[in-house]
């Protein structure tokens, strides 16, 4: 066989052998992609798929993507700060073991993401701004940070030990979005009247009650939130109960006197005392209100979510377009996340 005929044949063997590994590192591609991006529950496999490599698990804007991995290390620190607690102490045990420990840890997971994705958003509507956080600014964000907490050498212990976190990371997940966030706000404040549209209706509803029409009525009409329907029913408090702004004005009312406008952070009330009577030595005054709210800083922020695009790429997320959020596909993990939120009543503890 001449020389010219062998050196073809290697050649021909070669590419054989590269075109075959091509073709299996593209299946091994596409099994792995199908597997990540179909399979819904937990598998040991796919996880580790899902921590080793960048898949997108979440676009924001078609542009900022979060991927996977950053999200499994994320929970990570999640889980290592649970289980350097002491919950023993009153009487919660963290137990990720388990099928509902899981579920919790489930149902934490999406906050997570969902806090990632509200993260990403304010540094894309900041970046539209033309708002930049300059590494100078971060690095002092982090000082101000550690001075806050305390000695900046047991703050780098505490991070390592609670998150396994370095200074690094600690910039990169908490200082960076937290400075990107109150610069974006300064310039939502700067192009925003907050009080006008509240403050107008609240005018109208006070000339409506000089002319004698019933609180509740005027209520139904112009008060905003839940109590609005119900005429502005608050129900019985103890002036420590109320905001500090209210608390002057419910003192000097007389009762059955629709007292003045009060301005708080929220908004812009008007308080009839109904009722006082003493109960356990403390004074009770029984409520209604009319509630008009101000623009607020997370109003905004809501409203320019609605306009992003969120593309949520995993089998068991989907985004909620209406409430601009990260919700669970599976109803079963609605129902238990409904029940966690109802029983927890506030406190966030309770999730573990």
């Amino acid at each position: 066989m001449s020389d010219t005929i062998q050196k073809l044949l290697k050649k021909v063997h070669v590419s054989t052998l590269v075109y075959g590994g091509l073709i299996v590192l593209v299946f091994l591609l596409a099994t792995s992609l199908i597997a990540v991006y179909t399979v819904s529950k937990s598998n040991v496999f796919v996880d580790r798929l899902k921590s080793a490599l960048p898949y997108p698990i979440a676009i924001v804007s078609y542009q900022d993507g979060i991927t996977y991995r950053t999200l499994s290390k994320n929970m990570a620190s999640v889980k290592r700060f649970y289980e350097a607690q002491d919950f023993g102490q009153i009487g919660l045990r963290v137990d990720f073991s388990t099928a509902e420990g899981q579920k919790r840890f489930k149902v934490r997971e999406k906050e997570v993401l969902n806090k990632m994705i509200e993260d990403a958003a304010i540094k894309r509507l900041a970046n539209e701004r033309g708002i930049e956080v300059s590494q100078d600014e971060a690095v002092q964000g982090v000082l101000r940070k550690l001075e806050e907490y305390g000695s900046g050498e047991e703050v780098k212990k505490d991070l390592l030990r609670l998150y396994g976190w370095t200074l690094a990371d600690f910039e990169e997940k908490v200082v960076m979005p937290s400075l990107y966030q109150e610069k974006l706000q300064e310039s939502f404040v700067k192009e925003v009247d907050v009080a006008s549209n509240a403050k107008g209706k609240i005018r109208l509803a006070q000339d409506a009650l000089r002319t004698s029409k019933p609180f509740a009525d005027v209520a139904k009409q112009y008060s905003e939130g839940q109590t609005g329907a119900e005429g502005g029913s608050l129900g019985w408090f103890a002036l420590e109960d109320l905001t500090p702004e209210l608390r002057p004005s419910v003192i000097l009312q007389k009762v059955g006197v629709p007292g003045d406008v009060v301005e708080s952070n929220l908004g812009f009330h008007i308080l009839l005392v109904e009722e006082i009577k003493k109960e356990d030595s403390r004074q009770l005054y029984r409520l209604r209100q009319i509630f008009t709210r101000k623009t607020t800083f997370a109003d905004f922020l809501s409203e320019k979510m609605h306009g992003l695009s969120i593309l949520i790429l995993s089998p068991e997320y989907q985004w909620d377009a209406r409430e601009a959020r990260v919700e669970f596909r599976r109803q079963e993990l609605r129902d238990f996340e409904k029940n966690l939120f109802e029983k927890a009543d506030g406190d966030a503890a309770f999730f573990f």
